[in-house]
């Protein structure tokens, strides 16, 4: 089982490092591969990289805020993305929350790298995707009890590691970015839903929910999610052909007012003109405003 640790960065090698020594510990068949320690001198780097990312199995990210805008890290996490399952990759992260990660990272399934229950449900990801090789669960929970106090040590004095004087800055997520990002998540969800439906019904005579409507579903969450991001609430969605109309009210937590950016945002994102009608004051925001 071969798996294969990106890095980019002094935290996100240390990580790297670690995770290196530590996951055979664990799991004993997992080979893990690291440029910084798998490349003998003299040896084409970049070659052996692509070859190496061609026979992974898994893929570990080790991502921290200062390596977000990384090139290498972007390359790596698409070559891993095409060649395992999209399950099989995981952001490892240091010194950061999920919901920081930007795109196309965010796309993953991230884990906190000090978070024992995170880190534990990656050991059992990785075990799970081993097939034949993978370890009864108890063994593999006893093991990771011995081994967790010791790498969690590791984690926490690399999370303090000074970048120092000049540290490069951390990318910070757009709202454009995020609303982006709860479309796709949100489709995906309603895609996985259709797929267990059409199976579950898979040689009955029972009616499918046509592909429009499952969008549209989709679409609909999303809206009320972009909303709820900025503390308004979507009381109704009316579709039309070429536009959709959306009745909102505020709630007590609104962070800000809807701006027509927001509102056009939401038009590129649905594919669609959008108007915002407020429904106790009365006043109407419509995509085709913007000059």
């Amino acid at each position: 089982m071969k798996v294969f640790l990106s890095w980019s960065g002094e935290r996100s090698k240390k990580t790297a490092e670690a995770l290196w020594t530590w996951l055979p510990d664990v799991l004993q068949y997992v080979s893990p591969w690291l440029s910084s320690l798998d490349i003998s001198a003299g040896r084409r780097g970049v070659r052996e990289i692509t070859d190496e990312l061609a026979e992974a199995n898994f893929g570990i990210i080790c991502a921290t805020p200062e390596n977000q805008s990384s090139n290498w890290i972007h390359f790596e996490a698409g070559a891993l993305a095409k060649q395992v399952d999209n399950g099989f990759v995981v952001p490892f992260l240091i010194g950061m929350r999920t919901t920081d990660l930007v795109s196309p990272i965010s796309q993953f399934q991230a884990v906190v790298g000090d978070d024992r229950a995170d880190v534990q449900k990656l050991l059992s990801d990785i075990n799970s995707a081993s097939g034949e090789l993978a370890l009864p669960q108890e063994r593999l929970n006893r093991s990771f009890q011995r081994s967790w106090p010791e790498f969690e040590s590791k984690m926490r004095g690399i999370k303090d590691i000074s970048l120092g004087v000049d540290p490069p800055a951390a990318v910070k997520r757009s709202g454009a970015d995020m609303t982006e990002e709860i479309l796709l998540l949100s489709r995906q969800f309603d895609q996985r839903l259709a797929d267990l439906e059409r199976n579950a019904l898979l040689g009955r005579e029972m009616p499918r929910r046509p592909p429009q409507e499952i969008r549209r579903i989709s679409e609909e969450k999303f809206i009320a999610s972009s909303f709820a991001k900025i503390g308004w609430e979507a009381v109704r969605s009316t579709w039309e052909e070429d536009r959709v109309l959306i009745i909102v009210q505020r709630s007590e937590r609104a962070s800000q007012s809807i701006s027509h950016d927001f509102v056009d945002r939401l038009a590129r994102s649905l594919g669609r003109e959008v108007v915002v009608l407020g429904e106790t004051e009365r006043w109407v925001l419509r995509s085709s405003d913007l000059p």
